[in-house]
Parts: C-alpha cells; structure tokens; sequence
C-alpha cells in the first residue's frame, strides 16, 4: 500500500507513485509556487498509481516525472534496496591458470575451477568464448584450439552470475615457426627424450606451446635413458620388476600434472553420474617396503609377487599412479571400472594392469590402478590394445 504525508493547506493536487520495492524521495518544484518537499513510502511489489491528475507519466527506472496541469516535478532519484545474497551463494572463482598458448592441431587444455565458499550449494558452472573462430570451450571447460589469434575463455557460476574468471587463450599458426617445449612426463628426464606434454597442463608462467604427438610405437632399443638410478623411455618414467627408482625418489605426493588429471577425471566422471576418489595415491620407498613384507608374511612371497610390487619397483612411489574407489576385486565388475576402462586414457591415464597381461606386466589384474603417461601416449596405448611393456618393448621380471 501507499501512503503520502502532505503538508497542511497545500495549493496544489498530489500523485501518489508506487515504485516496485523502492523507497523514492520526491522534489517537487512549483512554477509560481514555494518548493516543498514530499516524502512517499511505497509498498512492496505495489503495482498501483492513484490520484494521477490527466497527463501523468511515472517512470521506475531511475528517474520519476510527474507532470500535471499546474505542476511539474523536474527529477526524482530512485535508489533499490540492495539485497543480501542468499545463504549458499557462490562468492569467488579461482583457476589453475589464466592464460595458456596453444596451437591449432595440439593438445586441449582445461583450467580447474575452485569456486567458494565450500558450503556453496550449485557450483555449476557456463563456460564461453569470445571468439570460437581461435578457440572453442565446451561445458566442462576443456579448451580446444582452432585459428591463429587471442581470444578469452570465461567461466561463470550459474548460481552467482556476477561471478566469473577469465583465461587469456592465444593460438598459434601450426605452419609458423615455433620453439618445441619438452615436457617429461613425471621426474627428470633429459630434454632429447621428453615426452609430449600432457592435456590440462598449461599454465600462465609456462605459456608453451605442447610439442607434436608421437607418431609411431616405440621400442627399449631406441630410445631408453637412465638418469640419476631412473629409467625413461620417451620420456616416460619406467618402474615394474625389471627397473626399479632409488630408495631416494620421493615426490613426496602425485605429481601436479597426474593430480590434475585426475581432477579432470573425477569432474568428467561426475558428469556421468559416478564418483572416483582417489585411495592410494603416493607411497614411499619405505611404506611400499613394510606394506610388501606383511603380505609376505600374510600370503607368502610367490603370492605376494602377483599383486604387490617390492620396494622401489612399485608405481605408488613415482607420483603418477593412484588406486580408484576400491584396491581389490570387487571393484572389476563396477560402473566405475567399466568408465575408467573406457575413458582414463582421455584425461592420460591408462590401466596399469590390464586382463589377461599377468604374464608380461608381472601383476594380476588391476581395473582400479590407473597411471598417468600424458594423453598422447594415453591415447596410442589405448588403442593399441597393448599394455605399457608391450608397447615399449620391455620386460618386467625380477633379477633372481
């Protein structure tokens, strides 16, 4: 409802004005008249305008006219309340990075989004291009290129859109000429035999362009070096029963490129309607040594030696390998293990021990133990249909 306060003997006829949700203070001036002030309080959501003379316009967007016969009020300033955000809105967006180089033919990349608080209650997120002829984002935000030139990448949060964060995406000519970046996947490997970088990697101090896939399978004989006690073929650090990593190695966690793969994974899998969790994931040279020998006493070392890897021959201890939801075989037959059998190699990770493999990888089958090797490797392992001794033509036995 609105009310007006009118002073006493007033000459001249009032319009009441309803205002939605707003308090408006109103100026008249009077030609020929004293000014006076007219103070009016406007319900909520009113709707109605009463006691209008002829010719009167009300306007709410800011600015409200009243004109009639004999009087004209000049401006009135409209000011809204200001609302609090409701409890579980998004406040703030934070990526993994803001800026990435890339070049038309190479790898797609896709910044993490942390949005707070963590109490918030729809993190959902709209991703969009400025220009999609340069690069192109689709609704999880993976990044692909598509023409030479700069454009941005926005991500905004479906619950708060006035919360948003930007990455500066600049593509490349692939017929320019371009300095090759050497990414090893995991350690130190020497730049000759860097493997192609990972998806998902790129970062605003980097800015890189990803160096080409490989073409064509490998083999030990051409391209293994050994450095510092670690073994790397293209790259790729090599650990199962014949090469081993020094009691000294200790990442001391997943490396950054496997721990974001892995959240690109579990966001894709989402998706989908499953949750990966990681449960083991890092392990040390000295962890590895006490969980092995309890299973030694448990089960005997011929048991053993099928499933669990002695110390310095197992994945855990590089930082780039991690067990999904469940270690055990119970996990085989699960919607999750059919997933990540089908999809891991999309985000660099293949199944380590794959079904009927025992005999040259040196372990039983392991739908839950997945290893990162980059994309492009990932992807050429994958649809080999070979497992990583395979593919690189390499042994896994132990020396005795």
């Amino acid at each position: 409802m609105a009310t007006q306060k009118k002073k006493k003997n007033s000459p001249l006829p009032l319009a009441t004005v309803a205002v939605f949700g707003a308090a408006a203070l109103v100026t008249l001036v009077v030609y020929d008249h004293t000014p006076r002030t007219e103070s009016m309080t406007v319900g909520e959501n009113s709707a109605a305008v009463s006691e209008l003379p002829a010719q009167t316009t009300v306007t709410t967007e800011g600015t409200a006219m009243l004109t009639t016969d004999t009087t004209t009020v000049l401006t009135t300033t409209v000011t809204e309340a200001t609302q609090p955000l409701p409890p579980g809105s998004v406040t703030g967006i934070s990526l993994t990075f803001y800026s990435c180089a890339l070049k038309v033919g190479g790898n797609r990349v896709m910044p993490i989004v942390t949005m707070t608080p963590e109490t918030a209650t729809d993190k959902s997120e709209k991703w969009e291009s400025s220009d999609p002829a340069v690069a192109t984002v689709d609704g999880i935000g993976w990044i692909t290129p598509v023409g030479a030139g700069k454009c941005t990448v926005k991500v905004t949060s479906v619950n708060n859109p006035a919360v948003f964060a930007e990455v500066v995406v600049s593509v490349t000519d692939p017929n320019a000429p371009t300095a090759a970046s050497t990414v090893p996947i995991g350690g130190t490997a020497p730049a000759e035999t860097a493997a192609p970088a990972a998806e998902g990697t790129a970062s605003a101090e980097s800015g890189a362009p990803a160096p080409a896939a490989p073409t064509a399978n490998t083999t030990v004989n051409g391209r293994l070096e050994v450095k510092d006690g670690i073994t790397y073929i293209d790259g790729i650090m090599i650990v199962n029963k014949t090469y081993s990593l020094p009691a000294s190695y200790d990442p001391g966690a997943l490396t950054p490129d496997a721990d974001q793969a892995f959240a690109m994974l579990q966001k894709a899998a989402k998706l989908d309607g499953l949750t990966m969790n990681c449960v083991s994931g890092y392990r040390s040279y000295q962890a590895q040594d006490t969980l092995y020998h309890n299973y030694v006493a448990r089960d005997g070392q011929a048991a053993a030696d099928r499933f669990s890897a002695r110390p310095g021959h197992s994945e855990h201890q590089t930082g780039l390998c991690l067990d999904v939801n469940y270690a055990g075989d119970a996990f085989h037959d699960t919607p999750e293990a059919k997933w990540l059998e089908e999809n891991s190699w999309k985000y660099g990770f293949i199944i380590r021990y794959p079904k009927g493999k025992e005999d040259i990888t040196g372990f039983k089958y392991e739908s839950w133990h997945i290893r990162y090797v980059g994309t492009d490797y990932a992807k050429l392992i994958h649809d080999s249909g070979l497992c990583l001794e395979e593919y690189f033509g390499i042994d896994s036995k132990y020396a005795e």
